[in-house]
């Protein structure tokens, strides 16, 4: 006959690999890995919720930046969203293209264009309203009103250089 391990003996060990990462994981307390699966479960909840607004989070963004800051120029767009000169013409031409916003020539500097809203694009942002706030509503589930007002204030301190 075997003896029966005791059940403590398993959550001993249970415990120890827990306390004791293993030499080549490099996830467990990673930040970055973190942000990561963050980021991939909010894209999979924004694509199931909002797939239908042919949008993708980055042009949201742009449209809302362009939106409050009628004629806003490529170059200030493209800092205000972090991305590179030739991302953000991306953006701008998906957007021109979509008819949500227009290039209009600067006065001042021909070789600029200020970026503005349409009406089928303020139209659409009227659209995304409510669809944005029930987004925000699921990936926030779990927290508590509390908690997401620090996370967005943990999240700023992590993305903000210096």
């Amino acid at each position: 006959m075997s003896a029966a391990k005791p059940a403590h003996t398993k959550a001993t060990k249970k415990t120890a690999l827990k306390a004791k990462p293993a030499p080549h994981d490099l996830q467990s307390d990673s930040l970055g890995y973190a942000l990561r699966r963050a980021q991939v479960r909010a894209y999979d909840v924004f694509h199931s919720m909002l797939g239908t607004l042919d949008l993708s989070p980055a042009r949201i963004t742009a449209l809302s930046l362009i939106a409050m800051e009628d004629g806003i120029n490529q170059a200030a767009l493209a800092q205000r969203l972090f991305i590179t000169g030739p991302s953000v013409l991306k953006i701008v031409d998906s957007l021109e293209a979509a008819h949500l916003i227009s290039r209009v020539d600067c006065a001042d500097d021909r070789r600029r264009y200020a970026l503005k809203v349409t009406p089928a694009g303020e139209e659409k942002l009227m659209e995304m309203r409510g669809a944005l706030q029930r987004y925000e509503a699921e990936i926030a589930s779990k927290l508590s009103t509390q908690e997401r007002q620090q996370l967005l204030q943990l999240l700023d301190k992590v993305a903000t250089p210096g």
